[in-house]
């Protein structure tokens, strides 16, 4: 980082070629830093002060984003090991894992990986490849098991990842392993973190800082997962992460479905590291203004997002069905996938519960694929002819601002 004279203007540059341009403006203190979550009251004020403002939380900056960012091999294959190798990953919600046995199982950047609750209550995760010649010891998305059983040569793993039994026992007396490959995890604020690479440091409470503030007032614990995912396809994986921490489009790429009731840009934005709480103004916001916090339906009068940053974004509010979406980075830096999950405060157990959350399952995946990620797919494809340009973010779109931030830097190796 670079800084002006008088330290009134700054600029960031790449160390490989110019990645982010920070437009100078003088610079002032800056608002919703690296602080506490603030109760749910107070970001339903911050929204209605904005609407009376008419205009969302402001950054001090524009920001130009180079488009080879987005397009260049070299800072996508960095993208994959210092981002998604190297960094905490939300790989499982504990509510997931409630007992002994419980486990999930995923792939994320070419790294297959299980995740599963020991009989000592701890949350584990490990490369889903099994010691002797590479295979997955579980398939299933989600499901409970003491023992998993390679389907190969039946080398089998209980819930701490030892090796507890393998076939011809003779012929591999003396083998050099006795367990899966254990990857750094830790589990926070009702989600279990990992990082893809092993024997690397997890300072969880580092890494989520005053997020976890926020992650705790959702009561994560308190969910139940409406059958597995959903995926979708979409376009660079920071060009789909950019809808998620953006409350600018809502009301018009969205305006004739679930934008209809929101009062569009006039977001805040409190960020937290590289992660960031979004609060969107609903259509009755307003009509609340007069009356005493504890009759304020926070539910009708906004909507929230909690983007954990390199690729989750968990989007409800603590007493309600929440939507936990995952990008999953391709192998070239034009696609990606996403994968979608509902999750609800009870389990959907009768025919018309289980019809609603079915509705709103599929609902969601329509909104986001047909609106969202197919104009993110087009975007990713029309760079290809505007190789030297930047894509330009306003004071409005401070989220963006972050998680491009955070993306350049740890890219590169450094923070921001």
């Amino acid at each position: 980082m670079m800084y002006g004279a008088n330290n009134n203007e700054f600029r960031i540059f790449s160390a490989h070629h110019f990645i982010v341009q920070f437009v100078s403006i003088p610079f002032r203190q800056r608002k919703n830093l690296n602080m506490a979550a603030t109760p749910l009251i107070s970001v339903a004020k911050r929204l209605l002060a904005n609407v009376d403002a008419d205009h969302a939380d402001y950054s001090e900056t524009i920001v130009n984003v180079a488009v080879r960012n987005y397009r260049d091999t070299d800072r996508f294959e960095r993208e994959v090991e210092n981002i998604f190798h190297r960094s905490p990953l939300l790989v499982a919600l504990s509510c997931d894992l409630r007992e002994h046995g419980d486990f999930a199982s995923l792939v994320i950047a070419g790294r297959p990986i299980l995740v599963v609750r020991g009989k000592d209550g701890i949350a584990r995760a490990f490369l889903n490849i099994c010691r002797h010649r590479g295979a997955p010891v579980t398939e299933e998305c989600f499901g409970h098991s003491r023992r998993f059983t390679c389907p190969y040569h039946s080398w089998v793993y209980d819930t701490e990842g030892a090796l507890v039994g393998n076939t011809d026992r003779a012929a591999f007396e003396g083998i050099d392993v006795d367990s899966l490959v254990e990857l750094p995890t830790a589990e926070k604020s009702g989600a279990v973190f990992a990082i893809l690479t092993p024997g690397l440091a997890l300072d969880i409470d580092a890494w989520l800082g005053d997020m976890a503030s926020a992650l705790d007032i959702l009561n994560l614990n308190n969910l139940y997962r409406h059958r597995d995912g959903l995926l979708a396809e979409s376009g660079n994986w920071k060009a789909t992460a950019d809808g998620y921490v953006d409350g600018y489009h809502l009301g018009y790429l969205h305006g004739k479905s679930i934008g209809t009731k929101s009062i569009t840009n006039r977001n805040t934005y409190d960020l937290y590291g590289p992660h960031v709480r979004l609060g969107f103004a609903n259509k009755p916001l307003p009509a609340m203004r007069d009356l005493p916090d504890e009759e304020w339906e926070l539910p009708n009068a906004m909507s929230l997002v909690h983007y954990i940053f390199p690729n989750i974004s968990i989007s409800g509010q603590p007493n309600g069905g929440l939507m936990m979406s995952r990008i999953l980075p391709g192998s070239t830096p034009d696609r990606c996938q996403v994968e979608q999950f509902q999750y609800f405060r009870e389990p959907m157990t009768t025919p018309e519960q289980i019809a609603d959350a079915d509705y709103k399952r599929d609902l969601y995946l329509a909104v986001t694929r047909d609106e969202d990620f197919a104009t993110v797919i087009k975007i990713t494809d029309a760079m290809a002819a505007i190789p030297e340009d930047v894509m330009r973010y306003g004071r409005n779109e401070s989220g963006n601002q972050n998680l491009h931030r955070w993306a350049a830097a740890l890219a590169d190796g450094t923070t921001p």
